[in-house]
């Protein structure tokens, strides 16, 4: 199967990067409409359980928080300052994403990886490389109570990821001053589901890795992920 879809967007800045009210941060942009134009194509062939999407994006005036904060005179930290900016220029992204499914019996193996490129890292930062492997058992215990046994992980290469600034709730471009890259680490959980006619329960270990390897367990600057943890979840279905 052979796919395409397209689309041209010529859209407003969202609400907030125009109009900003707060104590600590107070701004009213007149600001230019975001231009985008992607094309994306996708082929699959089912009988391999493979399917393979690429696209490219052109983005005119993409608008960012940037950081230009400086360092405290006399004193430990940065003085914040945030303002919203619209790229000088065109920024073009491309992706490619390969996805690879397997079954043995009741063995099964879902995989998925993400080629990514920015022409502007320094306004949109981008992982190079994002993965996931999904591996488990199916089947069934006395014919009735469906079982899944397996583990998954995620991993992306090492990038300068946006910062994320609480007095804002907003993403915003790191400081050039003091930018720390992260990634290159894999969060990877085992886990536990069941089905039983309408219950639906699972037990999950999460970050089951958390204190080996390099430990730079981040999602975003300065914010770690939460360490290993034991999950569980029910759900029942109250209906015949």
């Amino acid at each position: 199967n052979i796919s395409a879809k397209a689309f041209m967007k010529n859209n407003n800045p969202s609400f907030y990067y125009r109009h900003y009210h707060s104590e600590h941060f107070w701004w009213d942009n007149d600001l230019a409409k975001e231009f985008r134009t992607r094309i994306v194509g996708r082929i699959e062939i089912p009988s391999w359980r493979t399917a393979l999407s690429f696209g490219v994006e052109n983005i005119k005036d993409y608008t960012y928080i940037a950081n230009g904060a400086v360092a405290k005179n006399g004193q430990n930290g940065f003085e914040k300052r945030y303002s919203v900016k619209q790229a000088s220029g065109d920024i073009q992204v491309l992706t490619a994403t390969l996805k690879q499914d397997f079954k043995a019996g009741i063995f099964n193996l879902n995989t998925e990886v993400t080629y990514q490129h920015s022409s502007n890292q320094e306004i949109l930062p981008l992982p190079a490389l994002n993965a996931y492997a999904n591996i488990f058992i199916k089947f069934r215990i006395a014919k009735v109570l469906h079982t899944e046994i397996g583990a998954d992980a995620r991993y992306f290469t090492k990038y300068y990821a946006p910062d994320y600034s609480p007095a804002l709730g907003q993403f915003v471009q790191q400081n050039s001053e003091n930018k720390i890259a992260i990634g290159n680490y894999p969060l990877a959980s085992v886990y536990a589901n069941f089905l039983l006619k309408q219950a639906r329960f699972y037990v999950k270990y999460y970050h089951a890795n958390s204190g080996f390897g390099n430990r730079q367990y981040f999602l975003a600057p300065h914010y770690p992920m939460n360490p290993a943890a034991l999950c569980l979840g029910l759900s029942w279905n109250f209906y015949n």
